[in-house]
């Protein structure tokens, strides 16, 4: 049954090197998407500081 495997897996390298690099990205894409999470969740609360020292802010209309 392992020669039958193996003698697939010759013949059909390319789909099997296909989907090990499409599951690789899959992780990866996964990966960062959880530290992207996981960053923005624990950010502290802070005042803009860029407005602090400016002597007049214009806004628009809300």
């Amino acid at each position: 049954m392992l020669s039958v495997a193996l003698c697939t897996l010759r013949t059909r390298w390319v789909t099997f090197v296909g989907s090990f690099v499409a599951l690789s990205l899959g992780v990866a894409l996964l990966a960062v998407m959880g530290l992207a999470l996981a960053s923005s969740v624990d950010a502290p609360e802070r005042q803009p500081e860029r407005f602090a020292a400016a002597p007049v802010v214009v806004q628009g209309q809300q």
